[in-house]
């Protein structure tokens, strides 16, 4: 799947400026819960997509997909969606978002999302470009991939962070951070209300579900109860959230082999730059310039 920049190829063996190449600027809506939408046009219709930097494929809900009068299709196979409900129906859309447009988009039919969005943007696309999510200044923009290492950061004549990011199954983001002193590897999860660490993760803290100022926030009888703790640092090797809101999600409450989200609620604070070829994550607080 590729979403192609009007006018613009861009050659594999083309030496990188160093100058940053801007392809769109996308507007953010801030939804209720502190997610974020961008738009963009789907057979001469606006549609509102959610930010999913942890999502696995495009999706459409039900009643967009009708307005667009597009067909709806069985998958080749059955896939996981929000609060893992399954994805059997998908349907393929030309897409514009802001100057790139795209054929033969495939989407997956997914209902399973907040109010105010038409459905998700997420790395199968946003993994071809930089993506600069801006939220001080409410947009995200999409440059070229090339540039020169390290060169990225235009909006910040101060002090920026650098970290090295794995892109695991799916594009997703896994960087590391310090949790109260101890290293996790953590999953950036746009799509994500909260932020949560896995219990097996906070045990290297003497963190249990014994502790007393663990605090359960689930109905009694929930097979994966969710807990508060009163976390004082998240550090971002040199940015530090001060008492960051971060729930203990009992194991297997998470994906597999995922100790840490970092969800809305934390990335609202920080102006970020996905480097998604150089494998790199640039941070600054949202407030610098």
């Amino acid at each position: 799947m590729m979403i192609l920049c009007s006018g613009q190829a861009l050659a594999k063996d083309v030496k990188p400026a160093c100058n940053l190449s801007r392809f769109s600027v996308l507007p953010i809506t801030t939804l209720p819960d502190g997610r974020f939408t961008v738009p963009g046009q789907a057979r001469g219709q606006p549609i509102n997509l959610l930010v999913d930097t942890g999502g696995s494929v495009m999706t459409l809900t039900t009643g967009k997909l009708l307005s667009l009068g597009q067909r709806m299709l069985h998958g080749t196979g059955a896939l996981r969606g929000v609060a893992d409900k399954r994805l059997i129906h998908v349907t393929f859309v030309d897409l514009q978002l802001g100057r790139l447009q795209g054929n033969h988009i495939p989407f997956y039919v997914d209902d399973a999302l907040p109010g105010g969005a038409d459905g998700t943007l997420t790395p199968d696309v946003m993994k071809q470009y930089d993506v600069d999510i801006d939220l001080a200044h409410g947009a995200i923009n999409l440059f070229s991939p090339q540039h020169c290492p390290g060169k990225v950061v235009y909006w910040s004549k101060g002090g920026y962070i650098a970290l090295p990011m794995s892109v695991v199954s799916g594009a997703h983001i896994q960087i590391p951070v310090m949790v109260d002193g101890k290293r996790v590897n953590a999953l950036l999860d746009t799509g994500a209300i909260s932020s949560m660490v896995s219990m097996r993760a906070v045990k290297a803290l003497g963190i249990s579900d014994k502790s007393p100022e663990l605090k359960v926030i689930t109905e009694k009888g929930e097979r994966y109860p969710l807990y508060d703790y009163p976390f004082k640092t998240l550090d971002f090797n040199g940015i530090t959230v001060t008492t960051p809101r971060l729930q203990v999600a009992s194991d297997g409450f998470l994906p597999f082999g995922t100790d840490m989200l970092i969800g809305a609620n934390i990335l609202r604070r920080l102006h970020l730059y996905i480097a998604y070829g150089e494998q790199m994550l640039y941070i600054t607080p949202a407030s610098a310039n």
